[in-house]
């Protein structure tokens, strides 16, 4: 099963809590830690290579570019909580470079305390103080209460972090695999499996990600032209632009604008 990059969560980098009652669509991940509890009835979890059955009162939790699904079995309900990286830094910098290697809590205790605060965000999300306090202890509890285990994809994470950094920082300009491959000293077979290996997306289609998110987020100013927002952005012309927009969102960047009005 291949998962998808969940495009349409990096264009909204807030903390959000999403409530289903049902599944919650394709296989897939984004850059933000995602906890799911389960609220009634039971959902078959995955993350990364992880499946568990889990019951209402316990919860799953997927750290930045982990792969995840649930499963409702009959009739279930649960809720998502997403946090953005940029406001758990500290919980980030704790978990360095490993990943969870089992990321289910069962256990009654934390799973009911990492509960109480999220209901306290959902009841209290006017309140910024409250909202972050509560935060740090789901994360505290998290790091006390899951099992963390080394990355054994073979390669150093420092790579990928330096990687990551420089697409980051340069995509916007004209750089591709080869430039990046250069830029680092290795040839680009090897930094393509690399990046695939660790992300599950291709580096070409990661960049042009990137350059979605910003020329949206221009467009939605509704200050600039179409082309000024694809330019600015990174994109080689007009037409790379609207081919690359509609097989991420399946429609022009016209109709997007419009349905997202409709939906504000």
């Amino acid at each position: 099963m291949q998962a998808k990059f969940g495009i349409e969560r990096e264009l909204d980098n807030r903390l959000r809590i999403i409530d289903y009652e049902g599944g919650n669509g394709d296989f897939h991940f984004h850059s933000q830690i995602e906890i799911c509890i389960v609220t009634a009835g039971e959902i078959d979890a995955l993350v990364n290579n992880n499946r568990k059955r889990l019951c209402a009162g316990e919860l799953s939790v997927a750290l930045g570019y982990d792969t995840h699904l649930y499963t409702p079995v009959g009739k279930a309900q649960f809720s998502v909580l997403i946090l953005p990286s940029d406001i758990c830094r500290d919980f980030t910098d704790f978990a360095g470079n490993k990943k969870i290697a089992s990321p289910f809590i069962k256990t009654s205790r934390p799973a009911s305390r990492i509960c109480d605060c999220f209901y306290e965000i959902k009841n209290n999300h006017n309140n910024p103080l409250i909202v972050k306090g509560n935060i740090y202890i789901i994360l505290g509890l998290i790091a006390k209460n899951v099992v963390f285990a080394e990355n054994e994809t073979g390669v150093t994470d420092d790579l990928i972090s330096k990687i990551l950094l420089y697409i980051h920082g340069n995509y916007t300009d004209n750089i591709s695999l080869s430039s990046i491959a250069r830029r680092f000293g290795y040839n680009g077979s090897y930094i393509s499996q690399l990046f695939k290996s660790c992300f599950n997306i291709g580096i070409a289609r990661y960049i042009n990600t990137l350059r979605l998110k910003n020329a949206v987020s221009l467009m939605q100013q509704r200050k600039y032209s179409t082309t000024y927002c694809a330019i600015e952005s990174g994109f080689s012309s007009l037409r790379t632009f609207y081919r690359v927009f509609s097989s991420e969102f399946g429609c022009s960047p016209k109709v997007y604008l419009k349905q997202e009005k409709l939906h504000g």
